[in-house]
């Protein structure tokens, strides 16, 4: 049977197999486009740590030879600037490195040499294989023909492109098969039945689609893969911050209970053990309590929501709180009126009398003033609570980090403790300087009772 597809319908389905083909090329140059942006990121991030640890390194390759360069290595990584250093003579061989060579191949080009002499440093990402490094460059005066190199992963880049490689192979072959299926429909002089070359047409759009349909499931399992990553990352920097935190706690408990007993030891039978056996109470009753604070903060919490007059629960807090400090006026702002929202009360109250608490002993130190006001706006409900105390140290981070406190004998978790109930709640805390002085701490929650 002749081919019944005339000349201009098989054309047409050409054409479309040629836009298609030119479709499937833009996410490949978008790769690309991302593959550089996050090649020039990891060079960048790079830079900083090389300037950061520069002059170190500069004074510990000041006398030459390999006990500098030892020391130069030993700051390079301890500093986090590398993860491997190696030294290389004139030809590109490696004379010396620490802790292990760099696990890619790279040798300066003679472009690159220029470039490294003329800039006094040369910043690259190599890849060799699956794995991907950035290499840092410095020419060692004291040791003419000599470069150090500092090797560092790039765990981001290594990943993306990587992804970008099996994207790659599968967009070639779905070229491949546009390509094949144009071909017949071009060279096709006998046809089995009508409407071949549309069949042949169809079944590439159908593998095309289904092409599709697994470059995205691939992509959004990536995603999640990336972003429990980073969630893993922000858990296991919290859980090192905690743990460097209490440990200095417990450490200056313990240290004061054996100065302690060390007295007792020492005084023999015309001591008074009594004052030393006291202190010691005192410290354990410390600890006790940076134990239990610790792990009222770390303990999972299950919201528990219900019907909540702010209004009544922010006065009841004031009121509480303000008993111990007696020398502080506290003035309160849009209260009068029940403010409804759906809430877990007992938490809710925890954290806002640890924000108020803060504030009372900030003010208190002068004679200060505090102001609690809570208004609504634009489907939130704002909780502002400002003081005229010393307001935020110049070493202050700007941010709320637990066992951060400037107050004497204080643990650092009141704040914490606040902003981990009010995410809970779906909502944010914010600490602002106030002029002349002061703080002002802003619970925001979502307005769930307007």
């Amino acid at each position: 049977m002749a081919d019944l597809t005339p000349p201009s319908a098989r054309s047409g389905i050409v054409l479309a197999l040629g836009l298609v083909a030119l479709l499937q090329l833009v996410p490949l140059l978008q790769g690309v486009q991302t593959v550089r942006r996050l090649q020039a990121r990891v060079t960048g991030q790079a830079e900083q740590r090389l300037g950061a640890v520069r002059p170190q390194l500069t004074v510990a390759l000041a006398r030459g030879g390999q006990a500098a360069w030892a020391a130069a290595a030993a700051i390079a990584v301890g500093q986090g600037a590398a993860a491997e250093v190696d030294v290389l003579d004139s030809s590109g061989r490696v004379v010396f490195s620490q802790p292990a060579s760099a696990p890619v191949a790279h040798r300066l080009a003679p472009a690159q040499g220029e470039r490294l002499a003329r800039a006094g440093a040369l910043i690259l990402t190599v890849q060799d294989g699956g794995r991907v490094r950035t290499l840092s460059y410095l020419p060692l005066a004291a040791d003419p023909g000599h470069v150090i190199r500092l090797s560092a992963p790039a765990g981001d880049l290594e990943d993306e492109l990587r992804e970008r490689k099996h994207a790659f192979t599968l967009q070639l072959v779905s070229l491949a098969v546009l390509a094949a299926a144009a071909l017949l429909v071009l060279r096709r002089e006998r046809q089995p039945e009508a409407g071949g070359a549309l069949q042949v047409y169809e079944q590439a759009m159908e593998r095309l689609r289904d092409h599709g349909e697994e470059v995205e499931a691939r992509h959004e399992v990536e995603r999640r893969r990336m972003e429990d990553r980073i969630r893993e990352r922000e858990a296991m920097a919290r859980a090192g911050e905690l743990t460097s935190g209490i440990v200095h706690e417990v450490r200056n408990g313990l240290g004061t209970i054996v100065g302690y007993a060390r007295m007792l030891e020492r005084a023999g039978p015309t001591g008074d053990p009594r004052a030393a056996a006291q202190a010691i109470v005192a410290e354990c009753g410390t600890l006790e309590q940076v134990v239990r604070r610790f792990s009222d903060f770390v303990r999972l919490e299950q919201l528990a929501l219900g019907p909540v007059d702010l209004s009544q629960l922010l006065r009841r807090v004031v009121c509480r709180e303000q008993r111990a400090h007696e020398r502080v006026e506290t003035r309160l702002v849009g209260l009068d009126a029940p403010v409804p929202l759906a809430a877990d009360e007992g938490l809710l109250e925890r954290a806002l009398e640890n924000v108020v608490r803060n504030a009372l002993q900030a003010a208190e130190a002068g004679g200060g003033h505090v102001a609690v006001e809570a208004r609504r706006g634009q489907g939130r409900l704002e909780i502002a609570v400002e003081d005229d105390g010393p307001g935020l140290a110049a070493d202050h981070p700007g941010e709320i980090r637990p066992f951060y406190s400037t107050r004497r004998g204080g643990l650092g978790l009141g704040l914490p403790l606040a902003r981990k109930i009010v995410l809970l709640h779906g909502g944010s805390i914010l600490l602002q300087p106030r002029s002349p002085r002061g703080l002002r701490v802003t619970v925001e929650l979502p307005d769930t009772g307007a």
